[in-house]
């Protein structure tokens, strides 16, 4: 899921909306620049029991792993 260059709240909505679509144990991979997005990711996972598989910077964007 490509987020990079949306703002808070864009790659979280981005995210929202891939995980609604899918089937639980899916994992989803999201392309974010803005620098809050790990962040509100891992507590987007924590509140609703998804699990954060972590985050890695890459050039100039994060890959942030989220199993839903």
């Amino acid at each position: 899921m490509d987020a990079r260059y949306r703002s808070c709240p864009g790659p979280l909505v981005s995210l929202l909306r891939a995980a609604r679509k899918s089937k639980p144990g899916t994992r989803i991979k999201l392309l974010a620049t803005d620098p809050k997005a790990p962040d509100d990711v891992r507590e987007w996972a924590s509140r609703t029991g998804r699990r954060f598989l972590g985050f890695r910077r890459v050039e100039d964007y994060y890959e942030i792993e989220v199993e839903v």
